[in-house]
């Protein structure tokens, strides 16, 4: 079932259970609406029963951020953008998203695939099928340091290492960081990226070093929900 958590006037997190449970961020002003990530392929009306909870609906967004190119955050990116949507994304993870490359994780499979067991190589190959229904073009590019004049203002802050394009999002006005996939929450403290589905978990630890220095209010982890500071 879908939820919603408010994490300040113009913040909701939204929590959609499917593959397990996975946390949107969607925040808006009096020009935008926006979502950061976009869950699973086939999940939009998960997504939609989350956002009329917080009283929107998936055709008013006019933005959608994407952390990386994972397929569980650019899943319905596709349909947003055919509903109206912009899609943004970090510059050098643009290509993957619109399927001028490879996924990453892709290619790390594919240089190894003979020696994975027989589900890593099943999931390969489903991954590799889903994808042209998948990929999306990327509206605007974004750069790190780059600050966004939307929702009261969002900084891009690149964190490689689970994909190489990663990027977190520093929400200005409420000062919540969201970090995608480069850092999540373990017994109640924020620990780095996940080792089984990073990319480089060297860099990965970098990133996620830089997130934890930060002087916010909270951390939006994708996976595993919100922690205060």
């Amino acid at each position: 079932m879908e939820q919603i958590m408010k994490l300040a006037d113009n913040v909701e997190m939204l929590e959609i259970e499917g593959r397990g449970a996975y946390y949107p961020t969607l925040l808006w002003d009096e020009q935008d609406v926006v979502l950061i990530d976009t869950g699973f392929p086939g999940e939009l009306e998960s997504i939609r029963g989350a956002m009329q909870k917080a009283g929107f609906a998936p055709e008013q967004l006019t933005k959608v951020i994407l952390t990386h190119q994972d397929i569980d955050h650019i899943g319905s990116a596709r349909l947003l953008r055919d509903a109206g949507a912009q899609i943004m994304a970090y510059e050098t993870e643009a290509p993957a998203i619109q399927g001028d490359e490879p996924l990453i994780k892709v290619a790390d499979m594919e240089a190894h695939l003979d020696e994975l067991p027989a589900a890593q190589q099943a999931f390969y190959h489903q991954l590799k099928d889903a994808m042209p229904s998948l990929v999306v073009p990327v509206d605007v590019l974004l750069s790190d340091g780059q600050e966004l004049a939307i929702c009261g203002g969002i900084q891009v802050i690149h964190t490689p290492g689970h994909t190489p394009g990663h990027i977190s999002l520093l929400l200005s006005e409420s000062n919540i960081a969201v970090c995608g996939d480069a850092a999540n929450i373990n017994e109640g403290k924020l620990v780095g990226a996940n080792p089984g589905m990073t990319h480089d978990m060297t860099t990965a630890a970098q990133s996620y070093a830089k997130l934890a220095a930060l002087d916010v209010a909270g951390y939006v982890c994708y996976h595993t929900g919100y922690l205060a500071k």
